[in-house]
């Protein structure tokens, strides 16, 4: 093989590689980017839409559709934020509940208890644990919009 010809191919190899890895890394980010910020997903919504309705109807201008756009993917990245803080102490609270509910129960009771709570979770998620969606798998939220530093309250 020519050496100009193994070099080309060496480097469209390489090239390759390095678009399936940022292509990787871009999908991670934005799939799991605001996955703490659910609970709160229908209440950014409801709010987009009514801008989007307002802006339909010409009762905004044009920039403040976007300012507002912007208002309010700034407010997600905050409760994302505080997700992200406190989602470790609110899965304990509810983990602790769990612990404290089973002490007061029997071992029937514990039985019933644990099937109850399953058959809870796989109909709120859609089916089994393995069919589950994982946390990634949830409704994206659009990314934030690129900004400096907050400023203060």
């Amino acid at each position: 093989m020519n050496p100009s010809r193994l070099i080309l191919v060496v480097l469209a190899t390489v090239v390759i590689f390095a678009a399936g890895v940022v292509t990787g890394s871009l999908i991670t980010r934005k799939t799991t980017r605001f996955q703490i910020a659910q609970p709160f997903w229908g209440r950014f919504e409801m709010t987009r839409r009514a801008v989007d309705d307002m802006g339909r109807r010409g009762q905004l201008t044009a920039e403040q559709h976007v300012r507002l756009e912007e208002i309010i993917r700034d407010h997600q990245e905050l409760i994302a934020d505080y997700f992200n803080i406190l989602e470790p102490d609110v899965q304990q609270v509810f983990r602790k509940m769990r612990e404290n509910i089973r002490e007061e129960l029997s071992a029937d009771q514990r039985k019933q208890f644990e099937e109850l709570s399953r058959k809870r979770i796989n109909s709120r998620s859609g089916g089994s644990p393995e069919k589950r969606p994982k946390r990634g798998g949830e409704p994206e939220m659009p990314p934030p919009v690129e900004r400096g530093p907050r400023p203060p309250n």
